[in-house]
């Protein structure tokens, strides 16, 4: 298939995508806003790029007739938007068929209910694609909430690259004692940082010596210096780290350093760094956000606690602190092998590959 991908080049998910349709030997060309360049150079050489003139909230709606063109001379089989806010709205006004239309995320959990031009926004978006794909169910079922349609929403599970994201083993000189939670995460207020450095502010009041126990938080984010004082004024700077940013590659060496996982979302529409983390074979504590509800089964590879919920969140850390490490272990080996069965992303691209697929047979 030649196909048009009108996505953002800042997505790691659209990167991802992208490299693995050009490498099942489709032909894809990406058009994007000219501040969304952050990730083009990781793309596949096989990726064409094409930046469109006008950058920001406006070239959502400034390049709709030069994207036109652009489509209409590339003469392709299918396109492809993501993000149904902005480049929805793009692919819509452009209006060159089929289109698919992938949702992500906050398009659906956040944009529509800000106002109701923000929602009759997503649902002509919606009624402009040929097909819709979600990369989860539980966001499908959002979808369905405000979006009634009695085509299918096909699930396109975000895999991620099990070559890359494996088990490691535990590296030599890690302390036998110690113990270490840890997020690789944006730093913002929806992924439940406060909650999180609260909790392990109380986990470390119950404990004796606390000398051998410590948090690691990795990524970057519009809160981090808010963070920094909030561990300070908890009195656990000592014991939390800030590791900076990582680049994704590097996120499974990072895993080696945590015992267990700890992500209190409030908010997540598919749980990636969940699946990231068992299948490095890592133990997780999750929230109930659905997300990570569909993402990990409870009790098996991970807890999952109540949104919001410190005295859970608390009481879970010391349930893993107090396990055995044989126990553990088995624990992240359950989210291991639920991860290669689910979210292989070999497996998950054939069934992306499917699913747009049906845009030359379907009519809506």
């Amino acid at each position: 298939m030649k196909i048009a991908f009108v996505s953002s080049g800042n997505s790691i998910h659209v990167k991802k995508l992208a490299n693995g349709l050009v490498k099942h030997g489709h032909s894809v060309t990406l058009y994007t806003l000219p501040n969304h360049n952050k990730l083009t150079s990781d793309f596949d050489k096989k990726v064409k790029l094409v930046y469109l003139p006008f950058g920001g909230k406006l070239g959502y709606y400034l390049n709709a007739l030069k994207l036109k063109k652009l489509l209409l001379k590339g003469n392709y089989d299918i396109v492809n938007c993501h993000y149904v806010s902005g480049y929805g709205t793009l692919a819509r006004l452009a209006n060159i068929q089929p289109i698919v239309t992938s949702v992500f995320g906050s398009d659906v959990y956040e944009y529509p209910f800000k106002s109701k031009s923000n929602m009759n926004r997503i649902i002509k978006n919606l009624d402009s694609a040929k097909v819709i794909t979600s990369t989860s169910e539980v966001m499908a079922n959002k979808v369905r909430e405000f979006y009634k349609t009695k085509d299918p929403i096909y699930v396109t599970h975000f895999g991620i690259d099990l070559k890359l994201f494996k088990p490691t083993e535990t590296t030599a000189n890690k302390e036998e004692k110690s113990f270490t939670f840890g997020i690789i995460k944006k730093l913002e207020d929806r992924y439940g940082f406060e909650l999180l450095f609260k909790a392990f502010a109380k986990f470390l009041e119950s404990l004796e010596d606390k000398s051998n126990c410590k948090l690691l938080i990795y990524g970057r984010g519009s809160r981090e210096e808010y963070y920094k004082t909030l561990v300070k004024e908890l009195n656990i700077a000592e014991y939390v780290h800030f590791k900076g940013f990582i680049q994704n590659e590097l996120v499974p060496t990072a895993m080696n350093e945590i015992d267990v996982v700890c992500i209190p979302s409030y908010n997540e529409s598919f749980g990636v760094a969940a699946v990231e983390a068992m299948a490095c074979g890592k133990p997780l504590i999750v929230s109930d956000a659905s997300g990570f509800t569909e993402v990990v089964e409870n009790k098996t590879c991970g807890f999952i606690v109540p949104r919001g919920d410190l005295e859970e969140l608390v009481s879970k850390m010391k349930i893993c602190y107090g396990m055995n490490k044989h126990d553990l272990k088995n624990m992240g080996l359950n989210g291991y092998q639920r991860a290669q069965d689910m979210f292989n992303f070999d497996k998950n691209i054939v069934t992306y590959i499917d699913a747009i697929s049906q845009a030359l047979k379907n009519e809506r």
